[in-house]
C-alpha cells in the first residue's frame, strides 16, 4: 500500500511539475516581453522628450544668432557681418558653421576649426531663400559632406534679402543620447532617424553597424520597420520584432518625434537573448527539477506519515474552535453595543416624549421653559448618538471624507469649549486651555472633524472626572516644514484612569473600557473609534497615557497645511496701547500667567494679584489701571465685593470685567449693581481679551471723536445699509454716523445684505460693504446686487469698507462693481466726504 501510494504520488508530482513548468515558462515569457516592451517605450519617450527639448534649444539659438547677424549687417554692412560671424561661431558648442546667404548666390560663412566641409554649397542658396520661413526656423534633412560626415542645417530667413544658416553635426545628438545614458540592457542600441531615413545619431561607436538597412538591393526586417514607420506617419509608439543578418531575434521600439514640420523617429533595438526571458526559462526548469525531487522524497516518506491527515484534521478543528470563540466574543460585543444603543436611544426619546406631554398640559411658564430645555438637551443627545452611528457606518464603508478649509485653531477650541462648558459648570470642575503661540494663526484642514475629535475627548474627560476635578487641554506645535505643520493636542483629567488591559480595547469599535462603563456613564462606545479614524485620515495618530486612579491623558497629532493668513488686528492703530494698564485678580496662578502672556503679546502693561486684599493694596498705591479683570470667586473675598471696594476708591474712567467658570445669569444683576461693566466666561482665550478691550476702547474712542466734532452735515431722510460681520465694527460706524441723522440698518454678511436690498431697493441710499464676511463676501454680494434686474441696483452707491487697502484690493473692489473704498481704521473726515460725494446733505 505504501509503495503504491509512493508511485502514485511520484506520477502526479511529475505530471503537475511538467505542466506547471511549461505554463510558467509561457506566461513568464509573455509577461517579461510585455515588461521589456514597456521599458523600451518608456526609455524612448524619455529620450524623445530630451531630443525635442534640444531641437527647441537649437531653434532658439539659431533665431538669437540670426537676429545678431541682422543687426550687424544693418549697422556696419558686410565687414561688420563677417566679424559677427567670427565672434559667434566660438560661443555655442553645437554649431560648427554659421553662414548668411544672399539672393545673388553669395555666401558669407565662418566655420569652427577642423570643419572646412561644413560650409553650405553655393548651389543651394536659392533653395534656402525659397524654403526658409520668414521669422521661423526650419531644420533640413541630414546631408553628407564631402568628407563623409552627416550634417544638419537650420534655416532662418532674416528678410527677403538674406537667409541665416546654422550647421551642426549628427554626432551632437549621438553625444547627447550617450551622455544621458539612454542605453538599454547590455547589447541594446538607440538610433535617431530623420524624415529622409538617414541615421543622424546613435549610441554605438560606428555608424556602419546600422548601415545595412540601406544596402543596395537589400530590404531586411529592420529596414521594413523603419520605412513603414516613417512613410505611414505613425504618431504613436509601438513595438515590433525583427531578425538581423546574424539570425538574432531582436525587439524594436519605435517612438515618433514631431516638432513643428519636422518628423524624426527614435528606434531602440535589444536582442531578445539580452532580456531576462532565456535566463528565466532555465530558472523555471531548475525549480521544476527541485520540485520534482522534493515530490519523490515526499513519496518515499509518505508511508511514515499516513496519520498526518488525522493530525491536520485535529489542528483544523482546534483552529475552528478558536475562530468560534472569537466570533462569539465579537457577537457579544455587538450585542452589548446594541443593548447600549437601545438604552442610549430610548433614554432621550423617553425624555422627549414625556416632556412634550408635560409641555402640552397647563403649567406655569417656568415649568414649560424647564420642559422645553430638557427636550432640547435630550434631542441633542439623540442627535449625537445618531451621528456616531452614521459616522461609524461611513468608516466601515470607507466613505468618511474630509473637507479642507482655512480655519483658526483658537476659534475651533473656543467653540468646543462653549459646547462642554455647561457640563463642566454642572459638575463644578476646573477647565484650563493652553495654546502654543508658535502655532500658525491660520491652518488648513477639516476643522469640523478636528472639533469632533476634541469634543469627544473633552466629553469623556468631563464624564469620567469626578465633581471638583480638573480638566486641561494643551495645543502645541511639534514641527513644521514646507507648507505643513504637525500639531499635538492633549486632553488630561484627574478622573478614574485606565488599566493596561482597558487601554488595549479602548479604540476598538463597539467596545468600551469594560462592560459596566455604559451602564454607569452612558455612551455608545463609538466615539474613540471614530476619533482614531479621523486622526489617522489627517496623517496622525492617537494614544492614551493612564493609570487606574491617576487620571488619563489622551494625546493625538495631526498634520495640517498652512492657511492663507488673512487675519487682521482688531486693535485701533490710532490708540497708544503702551499706555493701557491692566490689573488681573485671580487665585489661579495659571490664569494670572495667561493674562501676563496675552498682555505681553499685545504690548500692554499688566499686573496680577492673587486675592482681593492684594488687589486693594495695589489700587491704593496706583489707581491708574484702565481695565480690571476679576475672578468671581476669590479666597479672601468674592469678586463682587472687590468690585464695590474699587468703585468706592476710584471715580475716573475705567472698565471692570468679571470672569468665572460658572454661568453669569444668576449673579449678573448683583454684579452690575456693584459696578461690573462686562463679563467673560472661562476658559479664557486671547481673542476674548482682545475683543473686549477693543470693544470698550474702540467704541468709546469713536463716540469721543464725534463729540469733538462741532459741526456735521444733516443727512436725515437718507438710509445707509452697513454690511459688516464684526459687531464692534458695526457699533463704531453707527456711532460715527449717528450725529448726521441718517437712518442706519445693518447686515451681518453679504447674503443678508443682498436679501435686504432685494426686499426694498428704494429704501437704501448708500451701502457700506465689508469684503471679508462669512456665508458670502462683499465682492460676491456686490456682483449679485449689480446683476439684479432692478434700475436701483445699477445706481445705488456701494462703498468698500475694509482693512484691505493695497492698490490691488482697491482695483478688485472696483472690478466687483463698487463705487469707492474706505480703509480701516476708518477716517472720519473721509467717511463724511464719501457721504457728501454720493448724497446731498440738507442745507441749514
Amino acid at each position: 500500500m505504501r509503495l503504491h501510494a509512493a508511485v502514485l504520488i511520484i506520477s502526479v508530482v511529475f505530471a503537475v511539475t511538467l505542466f506547471a513548468t511549461i505554463i510558467g515558462i509561457y506566461f513568464s515569457n509573455r509577461e517579461i516581453s510585455r515588461t521589456v516592451s514597456q521599458d523600451l517605450i518608456l526609455v524612448g519617450k524619455l529620450a524623445t522628450d530630451m531630443i525635442t527639448s534640444s531641437i527647441g534649444t537649437i531653434e532658439l539659438d539659431t533665431t538669437y544668432v540670426s537676429n545678431i547677424m541682422d543687426r550687424a549687417y544693418n549697422n556696419g554692412g558686410m565687414d561688420n557681418l563677417q566679424q559677427a560671424l567670427a565672434d559667434e561661431i566660438g560661443r555655442g558648442p553645437a554649431f560648427i558653421s554659421l553662414a548668411v546667404a544672399f539672393p545673388d548666390g553669395s555666401i558669407m560663412s565662418s566655420e569652427k576649426e577642423g570643419y572646412a566641409y561644413a560650409k553650405p554649397p553655393a548651389s543651394e542658396v536659392y533653395a534656402y531663400l525659397v524654403r526658409a520661413p520668414l521669422g521661423g526656423v526650419m531644420i533640413d534633412e541630414a546631408k553628407m559632406t564631402a568628407n563623409g560626415q552627416y550634417v544638419i542645417r537650420c534655416y532662418h530667413r532674416i528678410s527677403n534679402r538674406m537667409v541665416f544658416i546654422s550647421t551642426l553635426t549628427g554626432t551632437y545628438f549621438s553625444q547627447l543620447i550617450s551622455a544621458s545614458n539612454y542605453g538599454v540592457y547590455n547589447a541594446g542600441q538607440v538610433f535617431l532617424v530623420d524624415s529622409g531615413r538617414t541615421v543622424i545619431a546613435h549610441t554605438g561607436d560606428d555608424q556602419a553597424q546600422f548601415s545595412y538597412i540601406y544596402q543596395s538591393g537589400k530590404q531586411n526586417d529592420l529596414a521594413a520597420i523603419v520605412t513603414r514607420s516613417l512613410l505611414d506617419n505613425e504618431t504613436e509608439s509601438r513595438i515590433a520584432y525583427f531578425t538581423d543578418e546574424n539570425g538574432t531575434r531582436n525587439i524594436c521600439a519605435y517612438t515618433p518625434i514631431i516638432h513643428g514640420t519636422e518628423r524624426w523617429a527614435l528606434f531602440l533595438t535589444v536582442p531578445v537573448s539580452d532580456t531576462p526571458v532565456s535566463g528565466l526559462n532555465w530558472i523555471f526548469i531548475f525549480f521544476g527539477l527541485i520540485i520534482l525531487g522534493c515530490g519523490i522524497i515526499a513519496a518515499i516518506i509518505f508511508s511514515k506519515i499516513l496519520v498526518r491527515p488525522y493530525i491536520e484534521l485535529n489542528r483544523r478543528n482546534e483552529e475552528l474552535v478558536v475562530l468560534r470563540e472569537k466570533a462569539e466574543i465579537s457577537g457579544r460585543a455587538k450585542m452589548d453595543f446594541l443593548a447600549n444603543m437601545s438604552h442610549e436611544i430610548r433614554t432621550p426619546l423617553n425624555a422627549i416624549i414625556g416632556m412634550t406631554a408635560i409641555g402640552k398640559s397647563a403649567m406655569t411658564p417656568e415649568k414649560k421653559d424647564y420642559a422645553f430645555s430638557k427636550i432640547d438637551d435630550a434631542s441633542n443627545h439623540l442627535l449625537g448618538v445618531v451621528n456616531d452611528v452614521l459616522d461609524m457606518s461611513k468608516i466601515e464603508a470607507n466613505k468618511l471624507e474630509l473637507s479642507a478649509a482655512d480655519f483658526d485653531l483658537e476659534n475651533v477650541l473656543q467653540k468646543v469649549a462653549n459646547v462642554v462648558n455647561f457640563r463642566i459648570d454642572e459638575r463644578r470642575q476646573q477647565f484650563y486651555i493652553n495654546i502654543d503661540q508658535k502655532i500658525p494663526h491660520r491652518l488648513n484642514g477639516d476643522d469640523q472633524r478636528l472639533a469632533q475629535v476634541i469634543a469627544n475627548l473633552l466629553s469623556n474627560a468631563v464624564k469620567f472626572t469626578p465633581e471638583g476635578g480638573t480638566i486641561r487641554l494643551d495645543a502645541n506645535l511639534v514641527s513644521e516644514g514646507v507648507g505643513l505643520c504637525c500639531v499635538q493636542i492633549s486632553v488630561s483629567d484627574t478622573g478614574i484612569g485606565l488599566s493596561d488591559e482597558q487601554k488595549t480595547r479602548l479604540f476598538n469599535s463597539f467596545e468600551q473600557a469594560d462592560a459596566g462603563t455604559s451602564r454607569k456613564y452612558g455612551g455608545t462606545g463609538l466615539g474613540l473609534a471614530i476619533s482614531k479614524h479621523i486622526v489617522e485620515r489627517m496623517g496622525g495618530h492617537i494614544w492614551v497615557e493612564s493609570r487606574p486612579g491617576n487620571g488619563s491623558k489622551f494625546i493625538f497629532r495631526v498634520c495640517l497645511r498652512f492657511g492663507s493668513d488673512k487675519s487682521r488686528s482688531l486693535l485701533d492703530e490710532r490708540i497708544d496701547w503702551n499706555k493701557i494698564r491692566l490689573l488681573v485678580v485671580d487665585g489661579n496662578p495659571e490664569i494670572r500667567e495667561f493674562f501676563i502672556n496675552v498682555s505681553a503679546n499685545l504690548g500692554l502693561a499688566c499686573e496680577a494679584a492673587s486675592g482681593g486684599s492684594e488687589a486693594v493694596r495695589l489700587v491704593e498705591l496706583e489707581d491708574n489701571y484702565d481695565f480690571y479683570f476679576i475672578d468671581w470667586k476669590l479666597d479672601d473675598m468674592d469678586g463682587i465685593e472687590l468690585v464695590r471696594r474699587i468703585r468706592a476708591k476710584r471715580n475716573d474712567n475705567y472698565v471692570i470685567i468679571l470672569h468665572s467658570t460658572l454661568n453669569m445669569d444668576a449673579i449678573e444683576e448683583d454684579a452690575r449693581a456693584a459696578g461690573v461693566d462686562k463679563f467673560l466666561q472661562k476658559p479664557l482665550f486671547q481673542s476674548n481679551i482682545v475683543n473686549i478691550i477693543n470693544e470698550c476702547i474702540g467704541s468709546k474712542n469713536a463716540v469721543e471723536n464725534i463729540r469733538n466734532k462741532t459741526e456735521y452735515d444733516d443727512f436725515s431722510g437718507y438710509c445707509v445699509l452697513i454690511a459688516e460681520d464684526v459687531e464692534v465694527n458695526r457699533e463704531i460706524v453707527q456711532a460715527l454716523l449717528e450725529p448726521t441723522k441718517i437712518a442706519i440698518e445693518c447686515a451681518e454678511d453679504g447674503s443678508q445684505a443682498l436679501e435686504m436690498f432685494k426686499k426694498d431697493p428704494d429704501r437704501y441710499s448708500i451701502i457700506f460693504m465689508d469684503v471679508q464676511m462669512p456665508v458670502m463676501d462683499g465682492y460676491e454680494s456686490t456682483r449679485l446686487i449689480r446683476s439684479l434686474d432692478i434700475p436701483r441696483a445699477k445706481e445705488i452707491p456701494i462703498i468698500a469698507m475694509t482693512a484691505n487697502v493695497f492698490r490691488e484690493d482697491i482695483e478688485k473692489s472696483t472690478a466687483a462693481g463698487m463705487d469707492g473704498h474706505i480703509g480701516k481704521p476708518i477716517d472720519i473726515e473721509k467717511l463724511f466726504d464719501v457721504l457728501k460725494t454720493h448724497l446731498a446733505p440738507k442745507k441749514p
